[in-house]
């Protein structure tokens, strides 16, 4: 038995020098599986591959995860699509996004609608999602990328922090064009949408202001119209007009 133990711990040993930790975390418990049921080696390799791979996606998945910088992760299974007619209409229609195929189609999701309405949940739910998929997603809110974009300007760094933004194969931006934006704010906020667009990678925002409203952001309303003309090209609209929804008090 002591010469197994220290077989074992030499496997271990080799195992996590090859970076294998998956098949490390799992192959002692698995061994005593196999003896118990009489596994083949054949068996058991697959079963240590498969436990390998499940330990790399979901270190990958962590990865992407943690990069994107969600202020907040939300979960499609936590949306409430009976709260109201409009969520119940427009289920099938978002759930068909959650199979990553608009990202290969540069397709952007548009939420629109009053606060409250969950733009912003299904938003991330689909951030989420994507970081599954083990896409590149960055979820910003429209003043933080603004300022950030501006600060890096300022400090001759904007080329390198455009990147995250731009070559994001999913990028969220919440609450876009609901503050008014001074020239440069709407010179950087056209960089990253054009950039995106001639690219063709998705592009998903929130806002609560429709795109007739947007002059009122824009200090040029050419800008507006260009910006709003580049996001709908390809898109997919969720217009939320219905009651904001309030979690019930217990």
């Amino acid at each position: 038995m002591k010469r197994d133990d220290d077989n074992l711990d030499l496997l271990l040993q080799k195992l996590r020098n090859l970076k294998l930790s998956g098949m490390a975390e799992h192959v002692a418990p698995l061994l005593d599986h196999a003896a118990k049921d009489n596994l083949t080696a054949l068996d058991v390799l697959h079963r240590l591959c498969d436990e390998e791979r499940a330990s790399r996606l979901k270190r990958a998945v962590h990865r992407r995860v943690q990069g994107a910088r969600f202020p907040e992760v939300n979960t499609v299974d936590g949306f409430d699509f009976d709260f109201d007619t409009y969520r119940k209409k427009c289920r099938v229609r978002y759930l068909a996004l959650h199979d990553l195929t608009f990202l290969g189609k540069g397709v952007n999701p548009l939420f629109i609608g009053l606060p409250g309405t969950g733009k912003t949940f299904l938003a991330r739910a689909l951030a989420y999602r994507a970081c599954q998929g083990e896409r590149r997603v960055v979820v910003t809110s429209a003043t933080r990328m603004l300022n950030d974009l501006s600060g890096a300007e300022v400090h001759g760094q904007l080329e390198r922090t455009l990147r995250r933004y731009v070559r994001a194969d999913f990028l969220v931006i919440d609450d876009f064009a609901i503050l008014a934006m001074d020239p440069t704010q709407a010179k950087l906020a056209f960089q990253v949408i054009s950039e995106r667009y001639d690219y063709r990678r998705s592009t998903c925002i929130t806002t609560n202001r429709p795109f007739k409203d947007w002059p009122k952001v824009f200090p040029d309303a050419l800008n507006a119209q260009v910006i709003a003309e580049r996001l709908t090209e390809r898109a997919e609209h969720f217009v939320f007009d219905g009651k904001g929804y309030r979690p019930t008090k217990q």
